[in-house]
């Protein structure tokens, strides 16, 4: 077996070496570049070389990891699909095959066909499910189906603006409330108690959308639109992460499930995966020696596009440009550090502002406000953030928009320190901007998911040791040591004596239930089926007034907003009102034997949550005959349009 040679770069480093001098025979340049995309190494005789262990081991993890949810797929399929069933048949025999040829070819070249191989039947896959969950048509009001076409308002939101855009209508400025009845999506509340019904995006997203739809194909344009992107950010994913990495891109965007997931949902989000993944490959290498090559210019178009498509990219670039600057002014002057990152940021903007300008020439104001939407249009608290504490853990707030102040204030520490420790920070620069998303009011989980493909591109391709040459300020009191590190907390107090602030200003609102019905009786009855009527005591404690929007909560959302049918739309300041509320959708559901259901009082100004536990739903044990019979019986209790006076039964 040929021995490695010691001046071959390593398994996990692409292959930098010059190209040997001499007259190359036609078309040498482009095996070499076929070479070095699929394998890593442009030289042949690296390519007979055995394949690294964490390569193999990677290989069978991802294998692993495609076998996540393929069972679900096959329940659904086995039946009245059996074509796609036939196909997970299969897709669990190549994983198998994959798994052992993992284990025991000789050659990276063999390797890499092995990693391409499950990248193709991944992908495959994910093609399987998207035809299998989503419907091919919308929902019809009515008609019962194990098929969804959207499952969420964000990709509803996005085929209503393409199908707006087809039309040459205005995509900003425009309401589709009818998303709701047309697709049977969820809402959005706002705290004004309204719902989000319009573009809150940049533009790019419809006009990928706009492509499927044209086309008229079946299935929902904007899941088509997503997965393809998503299938497109493998491919990436796969030829620029180091050889070894490379099952990693089939881990990431297929194994783990959640990214076909929002891909099917037409989440825009998946469709900048490609574009940031190009933007932070490699990223310390941009601009290096003060020029920015193809290379450079290919990521900052690529930020461009990413920022045309999600807000998410906005928080990226700062902290991607920061670090740039930090890292080519360890070898630059400051001015031609700056003037190379200047260029890339106008290549970025330039993108940017020639897409959005049709846009923006349509109405100024409503595309800015519609792209400006997500940091302005104050939607109901959400997330697994810190706002879960005001949200479940007490009672309230007084001012939740305290945390999105904090989110801000931790993003402009974050850059100052990225600033003072660009060596310690520089790698996690990919992972730094959603800090500010755990302490903001929307800290949703999905925030985190689709930008897991770039902390591992970057974990990948952005060596700590690449920074030991990044320049830092150690300028007057900035060369001590103790001094930077005093500034550390410095830095961060704000951020915590507002998030402070957030949790313990009490709620305005200390309401008190004192009646309810439901569809299986008034009082605790009406917490055995549907509740459809409450009847609360409202008291303003705080200094302002107060304009409550109601709803309730079993679990981690709320429902629709209820009904005032009595009582005062502002409660002024240490004044006392009694409510009487009606469900929507003729009744909302109970939490079951000995769960909890809250009613919740929100307000857009000042920015407020108010809870109160309803009650606790009883032990069939304690019921009275008549409900037990009607609950062993499954028959259910009569819908009735729950207009009858709301009872004085206690809680």
């Amino acid at each position: 077996m040929m021995s490695r040679d010691p001046a071959a770069p390593e398994d996990d480093e692409p292959d930098d070496s010059p190209a040997p001098l001499g007259v190359r025979p036609p078309g040498a340049h482009a095996r070499r570049a076929v070479h070095w995309l699929l394998s890593g190494h442009s030289a042949p005789e690296l390519l007979r070389l055995p394949p690294a262990q964490v390569n193999r081991i990677l290989t069978v993890l991802a294998c692993a990891s495609m076998l996540i949810g393929a069972r679900d797929i096959w329940n659904r399929t086995i039946v009245n699909q059996q074509v796609h069933a036939f196909a997970v048949i299969l897709y669990f025999g190549a994983i198998l095959v994959i798994g052992v040829l993992a284990l025991s070819v000789r050659t990276r070249r063999a390797m890499t066909l092995v990693d391409l191989s499950m990248l193709a039947v991944a992908a495959l896959q994910c093609l399987n499910r998207f035809y299998v969950v989503t419907a091919a048509k919308p929902p019809v009001s009515g008609v019962p189906s194990s098929h969804v076409y959207y499952g969420t308002d964000e990709g509803s939101l996005i085929h209503m603006a393409a199908r707006t855009l087809l039309h040459g209508g205005h995509i900003y400025g425009t309401q589709w409330p009818q998303i709701f009845t047309l697709f049977h999506v969820g809402t959005t509340p706002l705290m004004n108690g309204g719902a989000a019904t319009g573009l809150d995006y940049p533009p790019l997203g419809p006009v990928f959308t706009a492509v499927p739809m044209g086309l008229h194909l079946s299935h929902p344009p904007a899941g088509l639109a997503a997965t393809a992107m998503l299938l497109l950010a493998s491919v990436v994913m796969f030829l620029l992460l180091p050889v070894a990495w490379r099952p990693v891109a089939v881990i990431v965007c297929f194994g783990f499930g959640w990214l076909p997931n929002y891909a099917q949902m037409g989440y825009p989000g998946c469709m900048e995966l490609p574009f940031l993944l190009v933007t932070v490959a490699y990223w310390h290498r941009t601009g290096r020696g003060g020029r920015l090559g193809w290379v450079g210019v290919t990521q900052a178009v690529c930020l461009g596009l990413a920022c045309c498509l999600h807000q998410l990219s906005w928080f990226l670039a700062p902290f991607l440009l920061i670090g740039m600057f930090m890292i080519r002014r360890g070898e630059l002057s400051a001015r031609d550090a700056a003037a190379v990152v200047l260029r890339y940021a106008a290549i970025s903007a330039g993108v940017f502002l020639v897409i959005n300008l049709p846009f923006v020439l349509q109405g100024p104001h409503a595309w800015l406000e519609g792209v400006l939407t997500p940091l302005t249009q104050q939607a109901i608290p959400a997330g697994q953030g810190l706002v879960g504490i005001s949200s479940f853990f007490t009672s309230g707030s007084g001012n939740l928009h305290l945390y999105s102040v904090a989110g801000q204030l931790l993003g402009l520490a974050m850059m100052v320190l990225l600033v003072l420790f660009p060596r310690r920070l520089g790698p996690a620069v990919t992972v730094m901007p959603w800090l500010v998303f755990y302490l903001s009011t929307r800290s949703q989980q999905d925030y985190f998911d689709l930008t897991v493909p770039l902390w591992v591109m970057a974990a990948a391709t952005v060596s700590a040791a690449d920074f030991d040459r990044a320049w830092h300020p150690r300028v007057g009191p900035l060369a001590r040591r103790s001094v930077r590190t005093a500034l550390v907390p410095l830095l961060l107090t704000p951020t915590v004596l507002v998030i402070t602030a957030a949790m313990l200003t009490p709620p305005p609102l200390k309401m008190n239930v004192t009646a309810m019905n439901g569809t299986a009786g008034s009082g605790r009855l009406a917490l055995v089926d549907l509740l459809t009527r409450v009847r609360v005591t409202v008291s303003n404690t705080s200094d302002a007034a107060v304009s409550p929007h109601f709803a309730t909560s079993t679990g981690a959302t709320i429902s629709d907003y209820w009904k005032v049918l009595s009582g005062p739309a502002t409660l002024a300041p240490h004044s006392t009102a009694v409510y009487v509320l009606k469900a929507p959708w003729g009744g909302v559901d109970t939490p079951g034997v000995k769960g909890r259901i809250l009613l919740r009082a929100v307000s857009s100004q000042p920015m407020t949550l108010s809870s109160q536990l309803i009650g606790v739903g009883p032990d069939p044990s304690t019921l009275p005959a008549s409900i037990r019979k009607i609950l062993d019986s499954g028959r259910g209790f009569p819908r009735g349009p729950g207009e009858g006076p709301v009872g004085s039964y206690g809680r």
